[in-house]
């Protein structure tokens, strides 16, 4: 059943066509993945589907019974509204419900008997099952727990919005709209300004809603891969689906353009022949076949001409070897700690880094990871401790913010100055790789924007690598071609590399050593850090699988004192002491299935209740569960369940013990 489609549409911006005849239908349940270059038409093609904007021609439809809701990459909210307020907004019909509920007790209140009474109590009875169907009572936690995992403390929650900074913005509109309850979720890059927490957390947020339909402008491959379940790649105007997630798509693409460029051949051959044909016999005895062939070669050129396959993405190749390599250890860090106001960011880091080590540095926002990169290039320094470059370092520092490109140059002539000896047709082809191409390689780097200057800063660096290279997110402002031409770039550079950066398809490509950097755990403990061997997929199930380990030995621990605390007496001292409860379970009557069981047969079921009412404890606090009203309801019933299923097995023992 389709949620939502466009059909025949078309848009054009300033007489620019960005597409002119394209289609696409949205099923329940499908998680689309919209893909392509810049410039491609995918936000606009979201804001289509979101009604904000309208095409030129052809139609949008949505199902009538479905709601819709978008999360832009400019956040729409009010800047004098508190955080709560705003995110909370998404329940205004339950708040409604809740008015409304007051409203019928207050009548109760004034009239105690009666015809009116008895209105209000039938009003005040119907609205209540309204408002607990749609999970009224747990407005207050869905709010907290998902401002929680986005990041906000319960000091924001009070903040205006203009009070809140770019990254926060976004973070509150994701908030309301994962609270929304909408049947079809349009998100612009909804993974801009999350930490590798709050993207995991998202990720599987996203995966447990498995009924709603959603479409998802995003750069990061690795969110896609988990996510998304149909790939949509926009590109020339055009579209083309394909099933699966990200790394499906790249498989998929590579062998469609591999038959299309064979067919193309075969049909290129076949009309050079017919062409051949028609030139030698278009006149003498075969001029009838020759005609015939041509009105045929002319139809197909007209109706059934296969189109020319699109060039192969170009895949400039830079061997990244540097010049003068340093000595064999590149750098080591004794006892570096940091401290801003009264947090501490980082103690006592210690560890050193051979020649050709390749460190990401990962962790929450706000654990110090952009600031010790900064201290590493010099441009801050540690409170504490030593850090000591090898013998023959060079360091190349690439910022968000890049202060060393000049700004009378154009991007050809900044460039051209990073290797004055590559050819004019090398430059161009490099500066379209970063999305520079026609006018746009003349303007001046004073009038780009700041992600265009990342990219010429980007550029400029693969060009002439030191030997130690510092990048701070490298790769915001990239497209995905562009992110693959800077790893196979990286992937040759036989130098040291330390960067930071939350793009976890990256870290997974280029790096195989990470620092992780963590807040403090409890109040009186200091932030931690530790030193991984591996990748980034290698640390995520380091992670899971210690994770698991932890947790058992806390379930361990529960269990052991859980025990001794309800160890039953013993038989001896049942006789001899026995409590007022279980007298006067001597006179009670058991259920039917309770009193068919043995002693050792009720203690096995109060142990495997035990365990059930654990499990629905942890759904009960589950951050997945509490966002599917659904789901709440089924675990906080699930809960109630196994506490009355206990309570009737403890006093089944005390009974049988006797």
């Amino acid at each position: 059943m389709a949620v939502a489609a466009v059909e025949n549409i078309g848009k054009a911006y300033e007489g620019r066509t960005i597409f002119a005849d394209i289609s696409l239908e949205l099923q329940v349940g499908e998680r689309i993945g919209l893909i392509g270059p810049n410039g491609a038409g995918k936000t606009t093609l979201l804001k289509i589907f979101a009604g904000v904007e309208e095409p030129d021609h052809g139609k949008r439809t949505v199902s009538r019974q479905a709601t819709l809701s978008y999360v832009s990459q400019q956040p729409l909210l009010d800047p004098n509204e508190t955080l709560h307020h705003q995110v909370s907004l998404v329940f205004e019909e339950l708040k409604a419900v809740e008015t409304q509920m007051h409203e019928a007790a207050d009548m109760m209140a004034r009239h105690t008997s009666g015809l009116e009474h008895d209105a209000a109590i039938r009003r005040y009875d119907s609205l209540q099952h309204h408002f607990e169907h749609l999970g009224g009572w747990e407005i207050e936690r869905r709010v907290q727990v998902v401002l929680q995992e986005l990041g906000f403390s319960q000091r924001d929650l009070t903040l205006p919005i203009s009070a809140l900074s770019g990254g926060q913005k976004s973070r509150a509109q994701l908030a309301r709209m994962l609270l929304s309850g909408a049947d079809l979720l349009l998100l612009d890059e909804p993974t801009n300004h999350l930490d590798l927490h709050m993207l995991q957390w998202l990720e599987e947020t996203l995966q447990a809603m498995a009924d709603i339909t959603m479409v998802i402008v995003s750069h990061d491959r690795y969110f896609l891969d988990r996510v998304v379940n149909n790939i949509v790649e926009m590109r020339g105007g055009e579209i083309e689906r394909y099933p699966g997630n990200y790394s499906d798509y790249l498989t998929l693409s590579a062998e469609r353009q591999l038959t299309r460029r064979r067919q193309f051949a075969q049909q290129q051959a076949f009309i050079a022949k017919q062409e051949e044909y028609i030139r030698r016999f278009g006149a003498g005895q075969r001029a009838m076949q020759a005609r015939g062939r041509k009105t045929r070669l002319e139809r197909l050129k007209t109706e059934a001409l296969v189109a020319r396959p699109r060039g192969q993405d170009k895949a400039m190749i830079l061997n990244l070897k540097v010049a003068r390599p340093s000595g064999q250890e590149a750098l080591r860090l004794e006892g570096v700690s940091k401290r801003f106001d009264e947090k501490m960011l980082f103690a006592d880091i210690s560890f050193h880094l051979p020649r050709g080590t390749r460190l990401g540095i990962i962790g929450p926002n706000g654990v110090g990871k952009s600031t010790l990169l900064n201290i590493l290039a010099g441009e801050l320094t540690a409170d504490t401790g030593e850090i000591r470059w090898g013998h023959a370092v060079t360091v190349q520092f690439y910022r968000q913010e890049h202060q060393d490109l000049n700004p009378e140059n154009s991007v050809a002539e900044e460039l051209q100055s990073a290797r004055p000896t590559m050819s004019p047709q090398d430059m161009r082809d490099l500066a379209a790789l970063f999305l520079f191409s026609g006018d746009t390689i003349d303007k001046k780097i004073a009038v780009l924007s700041g992600g265009e200057k990342s990219r010429v800063a980007m550029a400029k660096l693969l060009l002439n690598p030191s030997n130690t290279i510092l990048m701070d997110e490298p790769t915001n402002h990239l497209d995905m071609l562009t992110c693959q031409v800077v790893e196979a770039a990286l992937d040759s550079f036989d130098g040291t590399l330390i960067l930071v950066s939350h793009d976890r398809y990256f870290l997974d490509s280029v790096c195989d050593q990470l620092l992780v950097l963590e807040p403090a755990k409890e109040a009186g403990q200091g932030p931690q850090w530790r030193l991984f061997n591996g990748s980034y997929s290698d640390y995520l199930v380091a992670a899971a699988n210690e994770a698991q380990r932890a947790l058992k030995q806390r379930r361990d621990v529960e269990n052991q004192d859980k025990r001794r605390k309800e160890q039953p007496p013993s038989r001896q001292n049942q006789q001899t002491t026995k409590s007022p409860r279980s007298t006067a379970a001597t006179s009670m009557k058991l259920p039917a299935h309770l009193s068919r069981l043995s002693l050792s047969a009720v203690e096995e079921l109060i142990q495997k209740l035990e365990q059930q009412k654990r499990r629905a404890e942890q759904a009960l606090a589950d951050p997945k569960v509490v966002m599917v009203a659904e789901q709440l309801r089924q675990a906080k019933a699930d809960y109630t369940r196994v506490q009355s299923d206990l309570a009737e097995a403890l006093e089944a023992w005390e009974f049988k013990a006797q």
